[in-house]
């Protein structure tokens, strides 16, 4: 009888672990997923991306600001809408706030660096965080740039987008915390029996 008694507080135990690790997962807001780009015109501190350093402005040779191209995910229904970015920005760099912002979704530059200069061609790669419209904040989202020679009036075309993939550590440690739980109950149940110790 005390052998069934443990066994079924056990399984009520292990029930109410995978139920807490479910609830707390769902409470959690919405992460964004999806991928968006941008596209226009660019100010770089130097006459060649070959040599440049730093965006100095990000309007195209018409005064414009750069534009959504493409959009999925959360960020669908984007496409068309103008694109605020923060300047200066140095390629190789640390934070910079509200790196972008686009219809209620910014993002957060951690850092970044140069992948690939010269021949004409630029290659800017980061990462940051996107929050907005009600989502949960994003971590792991890329950013990636790219520029080229050839300037019109001392503006350089670009093309950008940012890539949000959502971690599911956060339900993986939590069903991790559950399942050991659950093999130290069993553990200690099975010890109180072999002493002869009542159970729980």
């Amino acid at each position: 009888m005390k052998n069934r008694s443990s066994k079924t507080i056990l399984v009520f135990l292990a029930l109410g672990l995978i139920s807490c690790a479910l609830c707390v997962q769902q409470a959690q807001a919405v992460p964004i997923t999806g991928a968006i780009t941008f596209a226009g015109g660019v100010e770089l501190n130097q006459p060649s991306v070959n040599t440049a350093t730093k965006v100095t402005g990000w309007l195209d040779e018409n005064g414009d600001m750069p534009t959504v191209q493409s959009a999925s995910g959360s960020f669908a229904g984007l496409v068309g809408a103008t694109v605020t970015f923060a300047f200066p920005w140095s390629f190789n760099s640390g934070p910079i706030a509200a790196f972008w912002t686009v219809g209620g979704f910014t993002f957060n530059l951690i850092a970044s660096n140069i992948v690939f200069q010269g021949g004409g061609f630029l290659s800017v790669s980061g990462t940051g965080t996107v929050s907005g419209n009600g989502y949960a904040t994003t971590t792991g989202v890329t950013w990636s740039f790219t520029a080229q020679d050839d300037s019109s009036n001392g503006v350089f075309s670009f093309s950008g987008g940012s890539e949000a993939i959502p971690d599911g550590g956060a339900t993986v440690a939590l069903l991790g915390l559950a399942l050991a739980g659950i093999e130290g109950t069993r553990r200690k149940l099975k010890r109180q029996q072999k002493e002869g110790t009542p159970g729980l």
